[in-house]
Order: structure tokens, then sequence, then C-alpha cells
């Protein structure tokens, strides 16, 4: 009796052991694979046709004039700023002066001397030749009295000196009058061309010295932001720029897209920007071009779930109409992945 009651007891057990072992085992549930979503979500921002464009004067230098305000639109080469340009007009002056006094000398050394300097060279050296021929009859004559001990012998010798003397100064006025006659050197004709180049080069480093304390628009556009007074001083090096252009003749928008959803982006796909500011309104587009690498993340959305460790991809998106839409404004951007095929047209028999 005992033993049955024992194989019954082992029974029990054993049926309660699996049930418990079965109840407390979790099901194993392999992941599915989700779908690839269909669309990818990016914050962008407006810009015009190109990026803004930060400008600061080339020049150190007090401002005097500002001729812009922000909203104007302004043409390629405008001023739109001026620093005092004293110091540089002065320098131009000087550089022309230069400039002005090589070429006479190069001119004058190509030309000769003039033909009254010429007569008057061969002026003087006839002059020299009749004092000479003077002299050497004197010291003639004095020969003679010589030998007759007519005169003495420092008498003598001052005629004699006196002949080699005016030999020696005929022979300087003819190197003279031949030196006027005489057609310019090569290396000095090159030295004096040289030196008008130089003074030439000095005069247009000045020009563009004082042509850069004029800063000009580089391109069509419309003046976004003016951070500058008359009477501040600016230059290269300051915090920040004196003025921020852009070309607004059309908007684009520059979005930032995730990592995940880089690789599967294309130019052409359509696209939907949205705006906090204009609610209700969608402004269709497409992706018109893509950058080649990853950077890091310029611009958040605020979302709970976002992430701000991770790099983007920059991509442009090119908008049909962008009425209302301002530089710089920060925007939501749909793009669809599968868009629909177009609409077959029926052609007529």
């Amino acid at each position: 009796m005992k033993g049955l009651w024992l194989v019954a007891i082992v029974v029990a057990v054993a049926v309660l052991g699996a049930v418990i072992d079965a109840q407390s085992r979790v099901p194993v549930r392999h992941a599915e694979i989700p779908a690839e979503p269909s669309r990818v979500l990016a914050v962008g921002r407006v810009e015009g046709a190109t990026r803004e464009i930060e400008l600061r004067t080339q020049l150190l230098g007090r401002i005097v004039a500002v001729p812009v305000r922000e909203g104007q639109e302004v043409h390629e080469g405008d001023v739109l700023l001026q620093l005092d340009d004293a110091q540089y007009r002065f320098e131009v002056a000087q550089a022309e002066a230069e400039l002005v006094q090589a070429q006479a000398q190069l001119e004058r050394l190509v030309a000769g001397a003039r033909s009254e300097e010429r007569r008057q060279s061969a002026a003087k050296h006839r002059a020299k030749l009749a004092e000479l021929e003077r002299a050497e009859l004197a010291w003639k004559r004095v020969r003679e009295l010589q030998g007759a001990r007519a005169v003495s012998p420092q008498e003598a010798d001052d005629q004699r000196t006196a002949v080699a003397a005016l030999a020696a100064e005929v022979e300087a006025a003819k190197a003279a009058a031949d030196l006027l006659e005489a057609p310019p050197r090569d290396d000095e004709v090159r030295l004096h061309k040289a030196r008008v180049a130089a003074a030439q080069a000095r005069l247009e480093l000045a020009k563009v010295q004082l042509q850069r304390c004029s800063l000009r628009a580089p391109i069509r556009g419309q003046v976004l932001r003016v951070d500058a007074e008359p009477g501040e001083l600016t230059g290269p090096e300051a915090p920040q720029p004196v003025i921020i252009l852009a070309d607004t003749s059309r908007f684009r928008v520059r979005a930032f897209v995730e990592e995940y959803d880089a690789p599967r982006l294309a130019v052409g796909l359509p696209a939907r920007v949205t705006a906090d500011g204009l609610p209700g309104r969608e402004f269709p587009g497409r992706v018109a071009s893509l950058s080649p690498h990853m950077s890091r993340k310029e611009l958040w959305s605020d979302r709970p779930a976002e992430r701000f460790d991770t790099k983007t991809r920059e991509i442009w998106i090119d908008l049909d109409q962008a009425s209302g839409l301002v530089v710089g404004l920060r925007v939501d951007v749909v793009i669809d992945l599968n868009p629909a095929p177009p609409l077959a047209t029926e052609t007529q028999p």
C-alpha cells in the first residue's frame, strides 16, 4: 500500500514540475525585419540661389560711409561700404609721379642729347684745339730761344706743361662730344626700362590698395545684414562680417539628412517643405544636388527623440514656388523615396 502512495507522489511531483517548467518558459519570437520607410524626414533651412556671403574689408581702416541698408537689392560691383582712402590716394599720386620721371629718363636716354648740347660740346672741342695750337706755337718759339739761352729753364718747363695740359683738355672735350653723338648702350636702355616697369608696378599696386578701400558686391543679390556704422574701425580680422549678402532671385532649401537615410537619396526625388510659421502650407520641390560627404550636424529640429551626435548629409532642394519664405527660415522636409510614376497620356489613334 505504501509503495502505491510513493509512486503516486513521485508521479504528481513530476507532473507539477513539467507544468511549472512549461509556464516559466518565454516563447522565442524572431524579430521581423522592418520594411524600409517610403519617405525621409529632415530638417532644413531656406537659402537663396547662393549661400549667405559674409563680406569683410580687405584693409584695416575707418568706415566713412555705408550706402546700403538691410533688404536692399544691389548689383554686382555696387559699393557696399567705404573706408577712409586719403593715404592710398596720396600713394597713387606719388607712384604716378615716379612713373613719369622714369619714363622721361628712358626717353632722354633713347633720344640722346639735344642738338644745342651737341653744338655746344663741339664748340668747346674746337676752342680747346685752338688753345692747344697757340700753346704749341709758343712752345716752339720757347725752344728756339732756349737754344740761344734767351729764356730761363723755368719758363720753358711752364710752357711745355701748358701744352700737355691743353692736349688732355682737348682729348676730354673730344670724348664729351663723342659721348653726346653716340647711341645709348643696350645695358643702359635695359636698366631704364626696368626702372619704368618697377614704377608701373608700384602704381598698379597703389591703385589696387585704393580700390580695396571700397567694399563692393561680388554678385547681384539682396543685403541681408549690415553690421557697420560710419566711424567704426574694421578690417579683415573683424569677428563679425560687416555685410551679409545672398542671391535671392530664387530660393532653395539646404536640408540635413541623418546617416541611416543618407545613402538612399537620389537627385530628382520629390520633396515637400513646411514651416512652423506658415501652417497649412506646403512648398513642393525636388532634390537638386547631394553632398559627396558626411559632415557634423548643423541644424536641429528640437524633437525629443532627436540624436545630437550623428553626422548628416547635406542636400539641396529646388522649390517650385517659395512665396512667403525668407532666407534663414528653419523648415521641415519630407522626401518621397517611392514617387508615383507619371500618368500615361492617351494617344489619339
